[in-house]
């Protein structure tokens, strides 16, 4: 099913006369995850980067990206979608408002008042009762008015310190605002070493200010995978050397033995980089890492 919903992609693409190149230059998705897209392989990176992949390539080529999204779902789950079914759970869901606004109906029907004649005695009782009710609530209402006002005259007149405040400028607070996350924002914090290999290894220091993504091998034997949230860091120890795929690279510093490496990126973008003693160098293609 993978493979037919990569085919649909594809033809649609064709249709349009455009080219991968094309695509890859409007969303900077590079071109080797756009032929993986087309060759059914949707392994290459998680699910959370593969479905921002398919979302635009179907708007260039003028698919729904939300439906082409939900057909996505039901290939991975290996049947084909079926929009009717999707129609069929709406209606079974609009049946029990139904049911519900019949019951309300229901509950609203009141039984017919039947009325009987009062005797002069009667009524005058009935009068004199209305009358002295009437009267407590109103005794009642002046009492509670009475008790209100002494409440807020002892609570904010009498204690009350003079002070007038006057009210700031929209501009103002949101300043004031700013400086004080900024002042607040928690500093990174070391989430350990996941990996000790030598004394004399290398020290590898990751900081992210945005929720980025790792993939990183370790002297060509150990590889790890890990999601960095933001204003965090990580300590990862190798011996020999690193190769990584940092996703949303732009938000991502990186040092080596505390001294910082020349490593840009930008928002979103994937890099793949190599680490050694000697320092960093960018890699044309991902790293092998399994």
């Amino acid at each position: 099913m993978l493979n037919k919903f990569a085919e649909e992609l594809k033809t649609a693409r064709i249709k349009n006369d455009i080219t991968l190149q094309q695509i890859a230059n409007k969303t900077r998705i590079d071109i080797k995850f756009l032929e993986s897209l087309e060759n059914g392989n949707f392994n290459f990176l998680p699910e959370l980067y593969i479905k921002a992949f398919i979302k635009e390539y179907s708007k260039v080529v003028g698919l729904d990206d939300e439906l082409m999204l939900k057909k996505f779902g039901a290939a991975k789950k290996g049947v084909a979608y079926n929009e009717s079914e999707e129609a069929g759970e709406d209606i079974k869901k609009i049946k029990p408002q139904e049911e519900e606004t019949k019951h309300r109906r229901e509950q609203a029907y009141t039984a017919p008042q039947y009325e009987y004649n009062q005797t002069g005695s009667e009524r005058n009782s009935a009068s004199e009762l209305k009358a002295k009710k009437q009267r407590m609530m109103i005794a009642g209402g002046a009492v509670a008015v009475i008790a209100v006002f002494l409440i807020i005259y002892f609570a904010f007149i009498k204690s009350g310190s003079g002070i007038i405040v006057s009210e700031k400028p929209y501009d103002e607070i949101r300043k004031e605002n700013k400086e004080r996350y900024a002042a607040e924002a928690p500093q990174p914090q070391p989430t350990g070493t996941t990996y000790v290999a030598a004394p004399d290894s290398l020290l590898l220091n990751i900081e992210t200010t945005d929720t980025s993504w790792v993939k990183i091998l370790l002297d060509d034997s150990v590889s790890e995978e890990f999601t960095l949230f933001p204003y965090s860091q990580k300590n990862i120890k190798a011996k020999r050397n690193y190769k990584i795929i940092v996703g949303n690279s732009g938000a991502v510093r990186l040092k080596l033995n505390n001294k910082p490496l020349n490593f840009t990126g930008n928002k979103r973008e994937v890099k793949y980089v190599s680490i050694d003693s000697t320092g960093l160098q960018y890699l044309s293609s991902p790293p092998n890492i399994k």
